[in-house]
């Protein structure tokens, strides 16, 4: 973590400075709620506008069964709104507090899903890379939890990106000292979201991820630990260290 040091401010200064950075973090955490009630009306909505769509594609799917190339037409109308369904119910199920339902999650394959997602999302000015570690085992979370909780890291880190950048996800498998248990190891996957700007003034973790209340309270209720971090330059490091299936099973 990159460290500057200043001079040692006037005592009001400090409690000015701490008086405006409350009022700043109340402001976000109200902004951010407000946007969370209005975003779960939104995903209700489209939740069911996709139920209309699966309820009648198998209508439609029967008129054109002797038609094949209007068959696989509706099949990927069928695909595409199944995917929607379920992305919207993980978003749902991550915005509204829900008890994760972990399970064996494809660490590399959920990487994959989530940066096909945030392509067409985020544009053409930031840069989106996954690497996962060869050999590195499953996780044991909510798949759809996990997934929301990137998307909704990405999404908020994009405001800061305004002027371009780079998302870099990578997961791997580590070995962890856990707190409280001075020298005892435990293996467990992190997953690690790296943000850089391109250009305009150094920006610090605080500007690109200013409310990460839901991903703290998901990771604390997946039994993970959540660390953030500035990075040396203009960006920011998350990192999300989760169980692993291998252990659970031994």
């Amino acid at each position: 973590m990159a460290t500057t040091f200043q001079s040692k401010p006037e005592k009001s200064s400090q409690l000015e400075t701490t008086a405006a950075d409350d009022e700043t973090s109340d402001s976000q955490s109200q902004g951010m709620a407000v946007v969370g009630q209005v975003a779960g009306g939104i995903l209700h909505d489209f939740n069911n506008i996709l139920t209309v769509i699966t309820g009648t594609i198998d209508i439609l799917a029967q008129a054109v069964v002797d038609r094949p190339e209007l068959a696989a037409v509706a099949r990927l109308i069928d695909e595409a709104a199944t995917r929607g369904a379920r992305l919207t119910s993980q978003l749902l199920a991550f915005a509204s507090g829900r008890p994760p339902r972990p399970c064996e999650v494809d660490v590399d394959q959920l990487l994959t899903d989530v940066s096909r997602l945030l392509r067409p999302t985020l544009g053409m000015e930031i840069e989106i890379q996954a690497v996962v570690a060869p050999g590195t085992p499953a996780a044991f979370a909510d798949a759809g939890q996990l997934m929301a909780a990137l998307l909704c890291l990405a999404i908020m880190a994009r405001n800061a990106l305004a002027e371009g950048g780079r998302l870099r996800f990578e997961a791997a498998g580590v070995e962890e000292t856990a707190p409280g248990a001075a020298g005892l190891a435990e293996a467990c996957i992190v997953i690690v979201l790296t943000a850089f700007v391109n250009a305009g003034p150094a920006v610090r973790a605080a500007q690109l991820f200013p409310d990460i209340t839901m991903v703290e309270d998901f990771v604390k209720r997946s039994n993970g630990r959540l660390r953030v971090e500035d990075r040396s330059g203009s960006g920011a490091r998350v990192e999300i260290l989760l169980p692993r299936v291998t252990d659970l099973l031994e």
